[in-house]
């Protein structure tokens, strides 16, 4: 078989198809931005240095699909949301949710206000336009946002968020769909322009809530809300770019609860991209309960082996995981969220070497 590019290598294996090799998945804030040469203070308010830690990320570590990466906490800047950004660190400084009196009016009163009006929005956008320009032909490209629930407890901070929903569901689910709904289907779509029709695949981060803490009837409103703003999204997307864009999960944390989003999400999804190794949901079980309904992305364990490992610790691992997907689904080798600043150049650069010596088909 010719080899193929990174973009059309992944596109072919979401398209249910059969790639000259397995596809590499992953992305990095913080290696990327130790790549543009400036620190964090910097690169998080310069477009063009934002721009060039992301390509030279792609260029150094050859990954077949990434995405421009940025906090999670840009678009929500004209809520108030306020970030600590150090010389290599961004982490929140202040949501809206009082961390010691919950409040149910917090929520009655949440008015929309555009994700995009902020300065780092704007930020974000320009970079990922000369992203796009730059590499966008032939690396796969995946933009993605989560849902109104899980923007709601960014937004809220999650831990509080996860308790005012117990404490008062009502208010929660209203402001979610009242407000959230159309700001995450807005923020999902508006993120479109900068990749200019490039975008191989648009990425949804649902993140379901305790089931040992919230009530069934509460867990099924917030599902019901999460399907909705996926078909809006999917019909905007439509509109805008005259085709249906491949759509991937991203599903963080130990515990994925594939069956249900499956069961909630169904033909919606072409991919899905979660933590393994890492989490309860074990790749075998994926492969053989989802692989002929699914892509299936995973079998990256950034979090230990990459982290902490050796190269030839990074190449059992891939060959591990190829013994159980590759030839049982269309697979591609991901890691399960973003990789951490310390993660060794070696180990990073074995996943590709790995990749070529059990994953060519």
């Amino acid at each position: 078989m010719a080899e193929m590019t990174a973009k059309e290598r992944y596109l072919c294996c979401l398209h249910r198809e059969t790639p000259d090799k397995v596809p590499i998945l992953h992305w990095s804030i913080d290696l990327a931005q130790a790549l543009s040469g400036v620190s964090m203070r910097e690169y998080a308010f310069d477009p063009e240095k934002l721009a060039l830690g992301n390509i030279r990320y792609i260029e150094k570590y050859k990954p077949d699909v990434t995405s421009v990466s940025y906090d999670l906490w840009h678009q929500l800047e004209p809520y108030g949301v306020e970030v600590y950004i150090t010389d290599s660190l961004i982490y929140p400084k202040k949501t809206l949710a009082d961390r010691n009196r919950p409040d149910p009016k917090i929520y009655e009163e949440l008015e929309y206000r555009s994700p995009f009006a902020g300065k780092r929005s704007q930020i974000f956008r320009k970079a990922a336009e000369i992203v796009s320009d730059e590499v966008g032909d032939k690396v796969a490209i995946r933009s993605g946002s989560y849902g109104p629930v899980s923007c709601l407890g960014l937004l809220m901070g999650v831990k509080e968020a996860l308790r005012d929903a117990v404490l008062f569901p009502e208010a929660f689910l209203g402001a979610a769909e009242r407000v959230m709904l159309d700001w995450s289907v807005d923020f999902a779509t508006g993120l479109l322009e900068p990749y200019k029709d490039r975008q191989a695949c648009y990425t949804y981060g649902y993140a379901s809530l305790d089931g040992d803490l919230v009530v069934p009837e509460l867990q099924e409103e917030i599902a019901r809300l999460e399907v909705e703003c996926l078909d809006r999204i999917r019909e905007k997307i439509r509109k805008i770019t005259g085709r249906d864009v491949p759509i991937s999960t991203h599903i963080c944390g130990t515990r994925p609860e594939l069956d249900y989003v499956t069961e909630k999400f169904g033909d919606r999804l072409d991919e899905l991209q979660y933590w393994w190794p890492g989490s309860d949901y074990p790749l075998e079980d994926a492969v053989s309960k989802l692989g002929d309904r699914y892509a299936i992305a995973a079998g990256i364990d950034h979090t230990r082996t990459l982290l902490l490992g050796t190269p030839a610790e990074v190449d059992a691992m891939v060959k591990s995981t190829m013994d159980i997907a590759k030839d049982r689904c269309n697979f591609v080798l991901s890691s399960g969220c973003e990789l951490g600043i310390m993660t060794p150049e070696s180990n990073v650069r074995a996943l590709v070497e790995a990749r070529d010596k059990y994953g060519t088909y």
